[in-house]
């Protein structure tokens, strides 16, 4: 017994370093993560908050989501504009806490990109987007900052995180203008969201959306709302409505009735993408391309 007492306690000294060493990155929601996998490939793999299908419009921490808040080293986050959950408890965690989403840097979103769209349900930000993933050169920020904040609490890791930026941003790059010379035909196909959060990927690839409608998907609308709605839609004349998994298959059949409009479904949140390098690329990549199929003629 003495053995074996001593021979596990050599095992925990012998391992003490590895856990000493480890880097524990926490993002708030996937697409964070997905840009921060980016940056830390070969360091860490960063972990995410939010359960796949959970909205930050409307989560509520678990005891156990507190617990992995408290023992990360480094946590990353839009900002309370987007997940207004997390506000109280970064203020109690000592890890090394950034917020992704400069306002004074940002400034205010073009008051164009929301003249005419309702903001409930959750989803009103105080008039700044945070979907701040959904625009390239914000990406390339975003990243930017994870590398120096991740360099600040391991600097054993800068060369490799410098390294790990330029890979990104060279691919990230090339990615974004063969979007561009995707879009330029599309720039007049006109068409629906049913979340207002494509702001920045509609201004940054000069796209057309002619209306946001928002419906709370936890209540279906009632008859007069649901005709309302769908003569919106007729006399908009767009080629596309853009819909998300939270909203049921009855309620869009019943808003585009009487169209010929195109429904597809987005997923802004790139749930079923695995954290690793090429990550963020593949999400955008797939993202444009759900885009572009709708909208093309």
């Amino acid at each position: 017994m003495r053995t074996l007492g001593l021979l596990f306690s050599l095992l925990l000294t012998m391992s003490a370093p590895v856990f000493a060493s480890e880097f524990r990155v926490l993002a708030s929601i996937t697409p964070v993560q997905l840009i921060a996998s980016e940056v830390l490939d070969g360091i860490t793999v960063p972990d995410k908050l939010l359960p796949p299908g959970a909205s930050p419009h409307q989560y509520s921490l678990k005891p156990s989501d507190v617990r992995r808040i408290q023992q990360a080293d480094l946590v990353l986050w839009v900002g309370p504009q987007l997940e207004r959950f997390l506000v109280k408890s970064l203020q109690q965690t000592d890890a090394k806490v950034l917020t992704l989403l400069d306002e004074e840097h940002e400034g205010e979103v073009e008051e164009s990109s929301h003249e005419g769209h309702d903001h409930h349900d959750g989803h009103d930000h105080g008039g700044v987007d945070p979907h701040i993933w959904l625009e390239p050169f914000y990406v390339l920020e975003v990243a930017s900052m994870v590398r120096d904040a991740a360099a600040a609490v391991k600097p054993e890791h800068k060369a490799q995180l410098d390294a790990n930026y330029q890979r990104f941003a060279s691919r990230l790059i090339g990615l974004d203008k063969t979007l561009m010379a995707r879009f330029m035909p599309l720039s007049e196909r006109g068409f629906i969201v049913f979340h207002d959060a494509y702001g920045r990927f509609v201004e940054h690839y000069q796209l057309l959306q002619l209306d946001a409608i928002t419906i709370n998907p936890s209540r279906k609308p009632g008859a007069k709302h649901l005709s309302e709605l769908r003569q919106r839609v007729i006399d908009s004349q767009a080629v596309c409505v853009f819909s998300e998994p939270q909203f049921s298959s009855s309620v869009l059949d019943a808003v585009t009735a009487g169209s010929e409009v195109k429904v597809v479904e987005l997923d802004p949140l790139g749930q079923n993408i695995e954290p690793q390098a090429g990550a963020y690329t593949v999400f955008l990549q797939r993202f444009a391309d759900t885009v572009h199929s709708c909208l093309a003629p």
